[in-house]
């Protein structure tokens, strides 16, 4: 939990962020634990952390891995190698029972929490992360170097800033060798150098590993009915672990049975494999997500919403899309008095735009409950009120102005909310400070 005091006190995240810190902390399966979270973070999925509980795993049983030394291969397997539920049911309990522990406790109670931390369970969930085993392997190597089981509360916000220092210098870095070098290409097809003008290096390499071992598994058609094909893909000679792919020719999509794509944002090797066998040479663009672009850092890591006309959810969707971009967008004008103008400048000719474009938008219902009338119902209004014709183009002119005008007033309040905050910040660090002077001073 303590990682969770220094994101909120070093700087103010998100709750999505903090979430995502809650996927890697090291928790037992505790049912006490699951209910505390779920009500905490009611809209996150607790996962627990795989690397962490197969250490766990061969501490609790070092006796069963000492004298059998196939346990170690056998649970690992069944755990990261088992593509269906039905699958691992039928390997665990194999196990369990050649061993004979069915009684074991901890077997038992990292089983009952398969759902939070067994591959098959929870490779359908986005997790933002490359490999199931990142997330720890990121938050390990994040204070490697920095903390021990000796550094004390007021050490660790002190090491924290200092191993945020070093990231943003191997960023720096890494951001650097992505712009001025390009990386080695191990085919001549042209979606690989796609691949590589979009994908920072780390998503490049992981693609790359997929695309490469396109060459070794031939895609055979299953069924085909037009539009719709279904393959199935599986290396040379093992068939039966092979995996199921579904195509739509019209709208290039596809989906497959390993879900990779779902869980990691990276495509896999087997839905590749359907493209090359249906001369696809390009990445379709709903498999490029922005996470792992180079632009990633210009325009954030959220993706467009989907939009259906109609649907009150998307409405809402891109409601909270755009008030989240406009947070970043005043965070960053808010820098200097030159870069505020310019912001401005863009914020004036954005809502004219937005104004344009609603009065040719048929009327349509905003989460605050307002509606933006039709151009057909406006001209309506105007044939019928001839008269008033005028005065209502003088009504339409003053509530855009208004508009605009309470846009500014909402940039000024995040500015102003901004300095409050920078001023807490700095209460903050300056009180951290003089604690630690009488701590200093008592020793």
């Amino acid at each position: 939990m303590a990682i969770i005091a220094v994101a909120e006190l070093v700087e103010e995240v998100s709750m999505s962020r903090v979430e995502h810190v809650l996927n890697y902390l090291k928790l037992e399966p505790d049912r006490l634990i699951q209910v505390a979270v779920s009500r905490v973070f009611s809209q996150t999925r607790l996962r627990f952390s795989q690397p962490l509980i197969f250490e766990e795993t061969e501490e609790k049983l070092a006796h069963v891995f000492q004298a059998h030394p196939t346990f170690e291969s056998e649970f690992i397997n069944c755990v990261t190698e088992t593509e269906t539920a039905a699958e691992f049911e039928a390997s665990w309990d194999s196990i369990v029972r050649r061993y004979y522990m069915e009684d074991n406790d901890w077997l038992q109670s990292i089983y009952n929490a398969r759902q939070q931390w067994v591959r098959v369970f929870i490779r359908d969930t986005f997790y933002g992360e490359l490999s199931t085993n990142e997330g720890s392997s990121i938050l390990n190597s994040f204070f490697q170097g920095f903390v021990d089981a000796s550094t004390t509360m007021q050490m660790l916000i002190k090491q924290y800033e200092k191993a945020i220092d070093s990231w943003r210098e191997k960023e720096l870095k890494a951001d650097y060798e992505a712009t001025n070098s390009t990386p080695v290409m191990k085919t001549p097809s042209p979606m690989e150098k796609q691949a590589a003008s979009l994908y920072t290096r780390a998503a490049f390499i992981k693609f790359q590993e997929e695309f490469v071992e396109t060459l070794a598994i031939p895609a055979n058609i299953i069924s085909d009915s037009g539009t719709h094909t279904t393959y199935r893909v599986a290396k040379f000679g093992e068939v039966h672990k092979g995996h199921t792919v579904s195509f739509d020719s019209l709208e290039v999509k596809a989906n497959c049975s390993c879900q990779m794509f779902e869980y990691s944002g990276i495509i896999c090797r087997h839905i590749l494999a359907v493209f090359s066998a249906k001369n696809v040479l390009a990445l379709p663009s709903r498999y490029l997500l922005r996470r792992w672009t180079k632009e990633a850092k210009i325009r954030g890591t959220e993706e467009q919403p989907e939009f259906s006309n109609g649907c009150q959810e998307s409405l809402n969707l891109c409601f909270n899309s755009l008030r989240q971009e406009a947070t970043k967008y005043v965070e960053e004008g808010a820098k200097s008095i030159q870069i505020y103008k310019v912001a401005m400048d863009a914020l004036d000719e954005a809502a004219k735009k937005v104004a344009a474009a609603s009065n040719r938008t048929p009327g349509t219902r905003l989460p605050n409950g307002e509606a933006y009338p039709s151009e057909e119902a406006r001209e309506t209004a105007n044939a019928t009120n001839h008269p008033g014709g005028e005065k209502e183009r003088t009504i339409l002119e003053l509530t855009a102005e208004l508009e605009r005008t309470g846009q500014r007033c909402e940039v000024y309040r995040a500015n102003l909310l901004s300095i409050l905050r920078d001023m807490e910040e700095q209460k903050f660090q300056l009180s951290l400070k003089v604690q630690n002077a009488r701590l200093s001073l008592k020793e």
